[in-house]
């Protein structure tokens, strides 16, 4: 008892007086000013914690804006997306075709064009598979809509190019309920031809082709060029082979002889144009024609070199010597990112990185520039993400429409949704993108740090006023460096969002979508993908993705959903009765 008075003299107030306590009394006001000074010591500690918010709820940052094209005629603009189910007469189109300036390329431009392709001295077998392919439509009930990839190697083209036409299919222009109402117009079929859309799927082809031509091209300067083996006889202006034919295939088999022995290989005629709208129509007119034939998809891409000029390619990419084609055909990640947002840089990150303590020495690799190209129209994801090679950007992880491109080393294929709001970005990805973006900027290695004398810097970027740059330094700074996470957490706290991932979801919730493989073999196949969202790790739950490569690349996207695969249409849907298909 005279422990605990001297402990009540020295802790209470000097009004309190234990003299007339009981020894009861004095336990019990002990015990109450030992639970006030616990209180006091934890408001002290809480009021030792970064503020939570120095900005009033400003809104987020915004996420990218449509992309501009200062360069281009400002009369040069990309014609509306043509209905599916409008019907066009051939004849239409052929009373109209510009010819623009025709040109035959010179050798020696020709043999550059070859070796930024396929590099000096190239396997003949991996020159071959893209000698003998065009595009064509995909003959299978259910997915009339896909093209048929009946060699392997192209598909870092074909994904992409499938891309843009689901989403001229399915989303228009983009704007308006017509996009919002995809879903009710297609329903569970959304590669399958309706009524009389077969007629319209020419104009949606060479739509699709013309808006990524355009993307690239940064001027009003257009070229639609065909391609031919050289060893043709007749040269480009033959009647085009049947794909497939032992004559095309012989042609084939020659050119690449011909390019792996360092040769030129090929000819390259077409038409320099200064409207979108006029290398449009050229396109439509080719699409049953030469762009169907042997040489059709390289011409295309072709066309996609010369309208960008072979000098800017070379300077999108980290290693100008590159390839855009590498081991057996496989499309590099340039050739991918050409195809999605017209410039041909080597990484699918946002913005820009140094490699190296110092900018004036290191070595500046490139990814997706938010603020040159926008939001990508068509998004991008990377099975090898879960295994750390590589990281994908918010930009590709986010696109303007639901439609991804997933790659993988081997192959490309495509998934989409027929829910506009599957792509949008939520308010923390938002802020999280802007500040990645920002932080990579100032970043000393691959974005994981930077240095403290930055901040300043980095708060005008995100729009916070230098007057609280004290106190974003003394919850930031730790040894003079700023790490990443506490970065993107404080930045999330002052625009009054959680500062929790970015992909925060709610847990329940159920997404479908469409994967399409348009490879032969097997041949071109349309599957149901479910994702059931959820905040448990699936790997806990005896569902993971250890060994599902597909699954794991999903996660990248939505972390821990639950992935369920099921045939639809086209190969394999034989099989539809037997439930869910691994891939």
């Amino acid at each position: 008892a005279g422990v605990v008075g001297e402990s009540l003299r020295a802790s209470g107030p000097a009004a309190m007086d234990i003299s007339q306590m009981s020894e009861e009394e004095q336990l019990k006001a002990a015990m109450e000013l030992s639970l006030q000074d616990h209180a006091g010591g934890a408001a002290a500690q809480a009021a030792r914690q970064p503020a939570p918010s120095l900005v009033p709820s400003p809104a987020p940052p915004d996420r990218g804006h449509p992309r501009k094209f200062p360069r281009k005629d400002p009369q040069d603009a990309l014609p509306p997306c043509p209905r599916a189910s409008a019907k066009k007469k051939r004849s239409e189109c052929e009373a109209a075709v510009p010819t623009g300036e025709k040109f035959d390329l010179p050798e020696g431009e020709v043999l550059e064009l070859v070796r930024l392709i396929f590099g000096d001295k190239p396997e003949i077998q991996d020159a071959e598979r893209w000698l003998d392919v065009g595009f064509q439509f995909s003959p299978l009930a259910g997915t009339e809509w896909g093209l048929w990839q009946r060699h392997g190697g192209p598909c870092g083209v074909f994904a992409p190019v499938q891309g843009f036409i689901v989403k001229s299919l399915l989303f228009g222009t983009g704007e308006g309920s017509e996009a919002d109402n995809a879903s009710a117009r297609r329903g569970d079929q959304p590669l399958a031809c309706i009524g009389a859309e077969e007629d319209a799927r020419a104009a949606v082809l060479a739509h699709a082709l013309a808006t990524m031509l355009f993307h690239a091209a940064p001027t009003s300067h257009y070229t639609v060029c065909q391609v031919a083996p050289a060893g043709n006889p007749a040269g480009a202006l033959a009647a085009v082979l049947a794909p497939g034919s032992p004559e095309a295939a012989a042609a084939a088999s020659s050119s690449a002889t011909a390019i792996a022995s360092g040769s030129c290989g090929l000819v390259v005629t077409g038409h320099h144009v200064k409207r979108i709208a006029d290398a449009q129509q050229l396109l439509e007119e080719a699409v049953d024609s030469w762009l169907a034939g042997p040489c059709g998809v390289l011409s295309f891409v072709c066309s996609v070199l010369l309208s960008r000029v072979m000098a800017t390619v070379r300077e999108d990419m980290d290693d100008p010597t590159t390839p855009l084609i590498g081991r057996f055909g496989h499309c590099s990640q340039e050739l991918v990112n050409l195809m999605l947002i017209g410039e041909a840089t080597s990484n699918v990150f946002d913005g820009t990185r140094w490699l190296g303590d110092d900018p004036s020495s290191g070595f500046l690799v490139k990814g997706v520039d938010g603020d040159r190209v926008g939001v990508p129209l068509v998004g991008f994801l990377s099975e090898m993400e879960p295994m750390r090679y590589l990281q994908v950007g918010t930009l590709y992880k986010h696109p303007d429409c639901p439609i991804w491109v997933i790659g993988s080393p081997t192959h490309y294929t495509l998934i989409f949704s027929l829910r506009r709001s599957d792509a949008q970005l939520s308010p923390e990805a938002q802020v999280e993108q802007r500040a990645k973006k920002i932080f990579n900027d100032n970043a000393l290695d691959e974005g994981s740090l930077a240095l403290a004398s930055s901040l300043g810097t980095m708060l005008g970027a995100l729009g916070i006023s230098a007057d609280h740059l004290a106190q974003a330094q003394r919850d930031l700074v730790r040894e003079e460096v700023i790490l990443w996470e506490d970065f993107r957490s404080w930045a999330c706290r002052q625009f009054g969002c959680s500062d929790g991932p970015a992909a925060s979801q709610a847990a329940g919730k159920k997404l479908k979508f469409f994967l399409y493989d348009g490879q032969d073999p097997p041949g071109p196949s349309l599957r149901s993908v479910l994702l059931e969202l959820s905040d448990i790790d699936p790997r806990l739950a005896g569902g993971g993705s250890e060994g599902d490569a597909f699954a794991a690349t999903l996660h990248t996207r939505w972390p821990n959903a639950v992935v369920q695969v099921l045939p639809l249409a086209g190969a394999g849907s034989e099989n539809i009765a037997l439930g869910t298909t691994s891939l």
